[in-house]
C-alpha cells in the first residue's frame, strides 16, 4: 500500500481505519506514516494525523522515538490545528518520557489559557496536563486556576475535560 496515496484519496473514517489496519503495530510503516505525518505538506499533515493517533492507541510503544518531534510540532504555531489535536490526543494515554513532561506541561497550560485554540486541542490539553500533574498539587492548582479562567465562556467539552482536573484537584 502507498499510505501517502491512501492518505490523501479521501478524508474519512474509513479510509482512516484502512491505513491503521495497514500499519499495525509494525515499525517500519509506523516510520513510514510519521515521515509523512512530520512532512510538513499540510494535507498530508492534516489527513495523516487522526491515523496517527489511532496507531498510537493500539500500539502506544511505537510513538516514543517520536517524541522530539512531536513536541517541536506543537511547539510550532503554523502547524495544522489537526496535528495538534491529535497529538494532544494520543498524549493522553500513550507513554510520556520523563524528559518531556515539563515541556509538554507548559505547552498543555499555554494552549488551555489560548481562547483562540480550537475546542478539542484545548480539552486534550487539559487531560494531558492533568495527566503529567498528578501528585503534584501546585501543578493541579495551576490547571484548576488556568481552566478556571475560561469556564463562564467555554464549550462543554473544556467543561467536562476542566471538572475532571478539578476532581483530581479535590482529591489530592
Amino acid at each position: 500500500m502507498n499510505l501517502r496515496t491512501e492518505i490523501l484519496r479521501e478524508y474519512s473514517r474509513r479510509q482512516m481505519l484502512k491505513v491503521v489496519g495497514h500499519v499495525g503495530g509494525d515499525k517500519e510503516r509506523f516510520a513510514e506514516l510519521m515521515r509523512l505525518f512530520l512532512s510538513g505538506e499540510y494535507r498530508v499533515v492534516q489527513r495523516s494525523a487522526w491515523a496517527v493517533s489511532k496507531v498510537v492507541e493500539r500500539a502506544p510503544k511505537l510513538i516514543a522515538p517520536y517524541f522530539r518531534s512531536l513536541v517541536a510540532m506543537l511547539e510550532d504555531d503554523s502547524a495544522h490545528p489537526a496535528a495538534h489535536r491529535n497529538i494532544l490526543r494520543l498524549l493522553q494515554t500513550a507513554p510520556i518520557p520523563a524528559r518531556y513532561e515539563g515541556r509538554l506541561y507548559d505547552l498543555c497550560i499555554t494552549k488551555i489559557d489560548d481562547p483562540t485554540a480550537p475546542t478539542a486541542v484545548r480539552a486534550f490539553a487539559i487531560e494531558v496536563a492533568a495527566r503529567i500533574a498528578r501528585g503534584e498539587p501546585d501543578l493541579l492548582a495551576e490547571i484548576t486556576l488556568v481552566t478556571g479562567r475560561h469556564l463562564k465562556d467555554a464549550k462543554a467539552a473544556i467543561k467536562a475535560k476542566a471538572r475532571n482536573v478539578l476532581k483530581v484537584g479535590a482529591e489530592k
